[in-house]
């Protein structure tokens, strides 16, 4: 069971990027705030990157495993593709996962009281649901321990059924396509109008965790997969190749992020960026192909999971001088600019140092000897 189609390399640094945007958002509403994180600017909005994530990894998906599952899918099939998955993200998720519990009980033993919030995020006992990546299915009020873990947790379901919605995917017309839009957009929907105020109780966002974040993953994961079934169809393609095309949807979503536009608008967008991506063969292509870019794709899934780890460090050390610092949610703090992006660069640094270890002697090694192990000899992008 191997992938036949060529490897899109233009895909891969998207990937890094988005990563990056989400160590930055949490390095300024985790660590030290340099701009305020709720409010319309770039940083404050760059929780939506976690959404390009489930739309480009439907797509991708699709693309590497698709015309596996398309015509009939075995169980011997379906079981492969499985363990080639748990092969390329349980290795570093065990790894971050104990990373976060160990630092979590040297906060505990240094925390003089701990609001709820604070209770459950240093939870020693949400490593057992961490483990079986269930975490993220209404168990917790916040992701714990390794908290971007959890949209690891609902792919990861996602990846579970799949299979058996590609037949459906690629058997799709005209009037089927129409019906999947509709079923998507009223997915999306549902999240941000009916799930998310049973969730937070405030104004209607699609930034809903570990409660109803499946229902999210879940949306933007179709959503990709219906961006793959318009790409391998080459609708657009004349257009969507042009360098033009990818800048234009490119700095849309900047721009409407750093105003802080509907996040329904932003999500819709990222479908654009990722067909302009895929489908560009000249100076886009030249630009994503370059090795930083390149190594920045490769060490994503790293720097995604590596950098709350990262962030456990500089949490040790403030409960350490200041026993009470998590006894109240959230901790006093103000914000300073200047401080803010001094430690949001050494977090960035960091995380990138981390990423290129554990890519090499977690990532990579962990999947080869799972795969070995598992003979789940099957392309594992992404």
């Amino acid at each position: 069971m191997e992938n036949t189609r060529p490897y899109l390399t233009t895909l891969t640094p998207l990937l890094g990027i988005a990563a990056m945007f989400v160590v930055i958002f949490h390095s300024n509403l985790m660590l030290k705030t340099f701009i305020n994180p709720f409010g319309a600017n770039f940083v404050g909005s760059s929780w939506l990157w976690v959404d390009f994530f489930f739309v480009l990894s439907g797509f991708i998906l699709c693309y590497v495993y698709g015309d596996n599952f398309k015509s009939s899918l075995t169980l011997s099939l379906y079981w492969k593709y499985l363990k080639a998955r748990f092969a390329r993200v349980y290795p570093l998720h065990f790894i971050t996962l104990v990373w976060c519990l160990i630092c979590a009980i040297i906060i505990r033993s240094y925390a003089d009281g701990l609001a709820p919030f604070f209770d459950q995020f240093y939870s020693p006992l949400s490593a057992v649901p961490s483990l079986f990546l269930i975490q993220s299915l209404g168990l917790y009020m916040t992701a714990p321990l390794n908290s971007p873990s959890w949209s690891l947790s609902t792919e990861w379901w996602m990846y579970m059924i799949f299979p058996l919605l590609i037949p459906i995917l690629f058997r799709l017309r005209t009037v089927g396509k129409l019906i999947a839009f509709i079923i998507i957009a009223v997915l999306f929907a549902i999240v941000k109008y009916y799930l998310s105020p049973l969730s937070f109780g405030g104004p209607p966002t699609l930034n809903v965790l570990t409660d109803y974040g499946f229902f999210r993953c879940m949306a933007g994961f179709l959503l990709g997969m219906f961006s793959f079934k318009i790409y391998d169809e080459s609708a657009g393609a004349t257009i969507l190749q042009k360098d033009a095309t990818f800048l234009l949807f490119f700095f849309i979503v900047i721009a409407a992020m750093a105003i802080g536009a509907v996040d329904l608008l932003v999500v819709a967008i990222f479908p654009f960026i990722i067909l302009a991506a895929a489908h560009n063969t000249s100076n886009i292509k030249k630009v994503l192909e370059t090795k930083v870019l390149q190594r920045l794709g490769d060490w994503s899934f790293s720097i995604y999971m590596v950098h709350v780890p990262i962030m456990y460090v500089f949490w040790i050390l403030d409960v350490k001088n200041d026993p009470k610092i998590y006894a109240t949610f959230p901790p006093q703090s103000s914000m300073d600019v200047l401080e803010g992006m001094k430690c949001c660069v050494i977090v960035i640094v960091l995380t990138l140092v981390a990423a290129a270890l554990t890519y090499k002697y977690v990532e990579v090694p962990g999947r080869q000897f799972l795969n070995s192990r598992f003979k789940a000899n099957m392309n594992s992008a992404n």
